[in-house]
């Protein structure tokens, strides 16, 4: 009978944390007050089984959840992330560096992460100056959110800003309002394992906690993570060093001004592919003229070679005619 009883139950808890996990789950009424230890007409694991399975029917503080509904409480201020990817460039890379650094300082903002890149030995070897490039990821403050985007056109040009924005309020109230109904369902627990007399139940509802705690720190950690986010926005620098700024976007040219910029670029890119193919030629003129060395180096055995070749086809062939001129005269 036991065994029985203990299978049952362990049914109607997986119902009941299938109701649980489920958003759409209607909650089932709330399990009536125990009179004494225990109800007097069932056994002890069948009071557990009706006292735990009572889903999201209450909250903590008695009143039935609205996680469900995916409304924000009014009473609740609106949970918005922020974030921007800024492209900025500059003539004065180690200038524009320090002045990042101030305005952190300022905002009480911090890197997350960076990453620098620039000409390597063996291009500033051959000459290239070669320009830089950071690459950061900053965290921010919210509230010092727009006064530092705002700040970022004093480190050189903005040729490219966008501003994301994610509002997580729904998510983050019906994950709050699961988190409460869990952990009164804990306390539930907590206050039947001092009722109980069995082992066997005892058992049951360790096994139920450990589920329900497992629930429960999965719940909180989304909410730290959101609260992180809401509180420090996210922005994403690119800071590249450049000789010349783009040209700002407002200033219309005419056509003739258009076709004038296109040909001086033209003109500017062959100069440019001309430059570089000397410097490779410069380059690579001591190995060309090994390459010319053994050129005529081979070409004297090369021709040799064929005068050879040519001088046995010409004897197989004469060979051939004086075979074919005797057999001819035996006929």
């Amino acid at each position: 009978m036991k065994k029985i009883c203990c299978i049952l139950l362990a049914a109607v808890l997986m119902l009941s944390l299938c109701a649980c996990g489920s958003q759409n789950a209607k909650a089932p009424q709330a399990a009536p007050a125990a009179t004494g230890a225990f109800y007097a007409d069932t056994t002890p694991t069948e009071a557990y089984a009706e006292e735990a399975d009572y889903g999201f029917a209450m909250n903590a503080s008695g009143a039935a959840a609205k996680g469900e509904s995916g409304e924000v409480p009014q009473e609740n201020p609106e949970k918005i992330i922020y974030s921007a990817n800024v492209t900025v460039e500059t003539t004065d890379f180690d200038g524009s560096l320090a002045k990042l650094e101030e305005l952190l300082r300022d905002c009480g903002g911090w890197v997350e992460s960076s990453s620098i890149s620039g000409a390597n030995f063996y291009q500033k070897s051959r000459g290239y100056a070669g320009t830089r490039n950071a690459s950061y990821t900053l965290r921010i403050p919210s509230d010092r959110f727009d006064g530092l985007m705002n700040s970022l056109s004093g480190l050189g040009n903005v040729p490219y800003s966008h501003t994301y924005t994610e509002n997580v309020s729904a998510q983050y109230y019906d994950t709050e309002a699961h988190l409460k109904a869990y952990q009164t369902q804990e306390t539930r627990l907590l206050e039947m394992m001092e009722k109980a007399e069995t082992v066997e139940d005892i058992v049951i509802l360790e096994d139920r906690l450990t589920e329900l705690r497992w629930r429960i720190e999965s719940l909180q950690t989304s909410l730290n993570s959101w609260d992180r986010r809401v509180s420090y926005s996210t922005v994403n620098l690119e800071l590249q060093e450049v000789q010349e700024y783009t040209p700002e976007p407002e200033k219309k040219l005419s056509y003739g001004q258009r076709l004038w910029h296109s040909l001086k670029e033209g003109l500017t890119g062959v100069a440019e592919f001309f430059e570089e193919l000397l410097v490779w030629l410069v380059g690579a003129l001591p190995a060309l003229l090994v390459l010319a060395v053994l050129v005529l180096l081979l070409r004297l055995p090369v021709k040799k070679a064929i005068a050879r070749r040519k001088e046995k086809k010409a004897a197989k062939k004469a060979a051939k005619a004086e075979a074919a001129t005797n057999e001819g005269q035996k006929e």
